[in-house]
């Protein structure tokens, strides 16, 4: 089912005014083809998030952009983890153990932390 900006309006309780400050604020992504705007389900839910946080819960702008950031990459580390477990599970029986015995015990010290990533250690939210 397509969703256009009329519809989103209408699901998510929200003027075309609200929800055009949103795709100019790159919170939510317009996909358009042959002049039509459509919106995904995932939008609409992403849309009612934005509507919650900026409305009932009181959420400023820039908090907002942090926010849906956070949430954008935990949604990137899940893609990654599942990547790298369909990974490990493609490995032999002896491959797999050891790396998941490695990952229950990782090696400690920021050295190694360190030149994993390439430079200094960083948290990862």
């Amino acid at each position: 089912m397509t969703i256009d900006h009329a519809e989103m309006c209408r699901r998510v309780s929200v003027g075309r005014p609200s929800l055009q400050r949103w795709i100019e604020a790159g919170w939510i992504h317009a996909p358009s083809g042959n002049g039509f705007v459509a919106f995904s389900e995932m939008d609409v839910a992403r849309a009612r998030l934005i509507r919650d946080l900026a409305g009932p819960m009181g959420v400023n702008p820039e908090g907002v952009a942090v926010i849906l950031d956070l949430i954008d990459q935990i949604h990137g580390l899940r893609h990654a983890l599942r990547g790298l477990s369909m990974a490990v599970g493609a490995q032999g029986p002896e491959v797999r153990r050891r790396i998941w015995s490695d990952a229950a015990h990782p090696p400690s010290g920021p050295s190694r932390a360190a030149g994993a990533l390439g430079g200094r250690p960083r948290a990862v939210l």
